[in-house]
């Protein structure tokens, strides 16, 4: 996805507000001049998630302060979604269309995402969910999908945050039942970021139990492709379907031209823009029918 201003302020937003409650203003001034210089030397796939991962790490060198660990909140939110498991696979199974179902779920679960929201709340969560019963996926696309998969041999499934992998896992086990022949392969982070999805979140559901499960080799919070891992570029560069989960992944790899059909809450103000869409509505919409413009 082309860069554009808005992410531009998002960014000096950000590294702004980790900085706000420091008191050397000489530093912080120098700190920020930092961060404007790289922002006006843009190359051509810089995009809004690999800055951030780029920022990070200079925020750590700078301040000599380690991004913040994720890892007892990630166990948290995937437990939760793994204590809800045998529900929601008991409504996706017993409504009229369960792979439906299963990525709408999927989809709701892409809520849980620390780096795109201030305050990730549970109760929230739930109620989205619980609404999840009564949404559908877009009629058009979902039949391109579905006629798409009854033909294809592979299928690629790159993944986005905890807690929202264990509805992954329900999706995957749906697509294993209804297209047995279709070869799927799972990619998350290939190291920490944020609240993403590693190999242990996958481990931690049971994802890996029954389905190969490779990470991508890279700590930014998508699928960059041109510094992911040789063996994750090849799977996905040759697979007949790539179902691509949340923002991130929808920035990095939006204008590839590969079949990517993206599963996402639009969370922050330039996807409800970009999408005409409300805060928190899903989006599910194929890389080569997205107009150009966008």
């Amino acid at each position: 996805m082309r860069l554009n201003t808005f992410c531009l302020c998002c960014q000096i937003n950000k590294q702004a507000s980790m900085i706000d409650s420091f008191p050397d203003e000489k530093k912080k001034l120098a700190y920020m001049q930092n961060v404007l210089t790289r922002l006006t030397n843009l190359q051509e796939d810089d995009n809004s998630p690999s800055l951030y991962t780029e920022f990070q790490k200079h925020f750590t060198k700078i301040w000599g302060i380690a991004p913040k660990d994720y890892t007892e909140l990630k166990k948290e939110f995937n437990q939760l979604m793994m204590d809800l498991e045998e529900e929601l696979m008991l409504s996706i199974r017993e409504s009229a269309d369960p792979l439906e179902r299963a990525l709408i779920y999927s989809r709701i679960g892409n809520y849980i995402d620390f780096a795109a929201l201030s305050h990730v709340k549970k109760e929230e969560l739930l109620s989205l969910i619980e609404k999840g019963k009564q949404e559908s996926l877009d009629k058009e696309e979902y039949r391109h999908f579905c006629e798409e998969l009854s033909s294809a041999s592979s299928l690629v499934y790159l993944t986005d945050n905890c807690g929202e992998i264990v509805l992954d896992k329900l999706v995957i086990r749906i697509l294993k039942e209804r297209f047995p022949k279709l070869d799927i392969q799972v990619i998350v982070r290939g190291f920490p970021a944020a609240n993403d999805a590693t190999i242990e979140d996958a481990k931690m559901c049971g994802l890996t139990e029954f389905i190969p499960v490779i990470g991508n080799g890279n700590d930014v919070g998508g699928t960059w492709l041109p510094h992911i891992s040789k063996e994750s570029l090849s799977l996905i560069k040759n697979a007949d379907v790539i179902i691509s989960k949340g923002q991130g992944n929808f920035e990095t790899l939006h204008g590839c031209a590969l079949n990517i059909y993206y599963l996402f809450l639009c969370k922050c103000e330039w996807f409800m823009r970009m999408f005409q869409a409300e805060k928190f509505q899903g989006m599910f919409v194929n890389e080569k029918r997205i107009p150009s413009d966008l």
